[in-house]
């Protein structure tokens, strides 16, 4: 006997415990119908698929004989109440369903032990220091960016911005139109702000 078939329980059993665990009756002139007959056939042809798929899908390959333990007992369960003509793809959903509850119930439980680090607790880090570490970040981007810049439009942007002057000033020293020199202006802006933005 391998290590998977010692894992995974005698399909004839397990079946036939599901089937009376829900109330479905199997006796012996029972077998080859019914619902205890079709859900211990679909047991026999549908298991070893099934652990294979929780297997491939699950971190822990010893959970995969439960989730198949399980799915089947679901699937008894309804089969208790309602009549299937084709468990078969109904047995699927079930799988993936279950797997979807597994991840579910792991994030919730992960997120209960998660801390966030907020900016304010950093270690070693008082806020005064992390505002200049980003006013510093901001100027070097800044810079990078007014450098980038063709030789008019920075021209412009500086004339504006660090001297002070209108537009009307700024297109009689450079010898431009005032709306060229909002294109300037506008273009220095928007390239400027995009640099900032990808940072």
């Amino acid at each position: 006997m391998s290590a998977v078939e010692a894992c995974v329980p005698m399909p004839t059993r397990s079946a036939r415990a599901l089937a009376r665990e829900r109330g479905i009756a199997v006796t012996a002139k029972d077998r080859g119908r019914g619902p205890g007959a079709t859900l211990e056939r679909l047991y026999r042809d549908e298991a070893p698929g099934l652990s294979r798929f929780f297997r491939r899908r699950l971190r822990e390959g010893d959970d995969a004989p439960d989730m198949v333990q399980e799915a089947f007992l679901r699937l008894a369960a309804f089969m208790a109440r309602e009549s299937v003509s084709n468990p078969g793809p109904y047995l699927q959903r079930i799988a993936r369903n279950l797997l979807f509850e597994r991840s579910r119930r792991r994030s919730r439980h992960q997120a209960a032990f998660h801390v966030p680090l907020e900016e304010s607790s950093a270690p070693g880090l008082s806020p005064e220091q992390g505002l200049q570490i980003e006013e510093r970040d901001v100027l070097r981007i800044y810079q990078l960016a007014l450098a980038e810049l063709p030789e008019k439009t920075r021209s412009v942007f500086l004339l504006h911005r660090v001297e002070e002057l209108t537009y009307r000033e700024i297109g009689e020293r450079l010898g431009i139109s005032v709306p060229t020199v909002q294109y300037h202006l506008a273009r220095s802006l928007a390239h400027i702000d995009a640099a900032l933005q990808v940072e």
